[in-house]
């Protein structure tokens, strides 16, 4: 009779050293380094899922919206939670109450800065102190 062999687990400790323990069937790793594994794979799969909203900067209030639609089809579409997409919907909140009050919104600011608006803000005003 001939001695079975065991297949071993493939991950390494070190450079030198591997895992000496058995894989379990049908997989290259042990059970602590096959959880291990697939920890590591859900890390970085929620890592991706993140870093789309991460990399769109909020300039204007254009980007606000285009954030804001991007949250609610990925929720629509069951890509984020609930409790993912209130997060960044208040972080969406902050940032547009930081765009009006402090003045970044390019919109606004070419509005104020218009000669036509100026004069126009001032016969509106003017036409409410003659008003009785």
């Amino acid at each position: 009779m001939g001695t079975a062999t065991v297949p071993l687990c493939q991950h390494w400790m070190d450079h030198a050293t591997r895992c000496r323990s058995p894989a379990m069937r049908g997989t290259q790793y042990c059970y602590s380094h096959h959880r291990e594994q697939a920890r590591g794979a859900r890390k970085s799969a929620e890592r991706v899922r993140q870093r789309w909203f991460e990399s769109a900067p909020l300039e204007d209030a254009a980007s606000v919206n285009r954030a804001l639609t991007q949250v609610m089809t990925r929720l629509l579409s069951g890509e984020i939670d609930h409790k993912q997409a209130g997060q960044i919907l208040y972080k969406l909140q902050t940032a547009s109450v930081n765009l009006r009050t402090a003045g970044f919104d390019p919109g606004k600011a070419d509005e104020e800065s218009s000669p036509f608006a100026r004069r126009g803000a001032q016969r509106s005003a003017a036409h409410y102190r003659e008003s009785p």
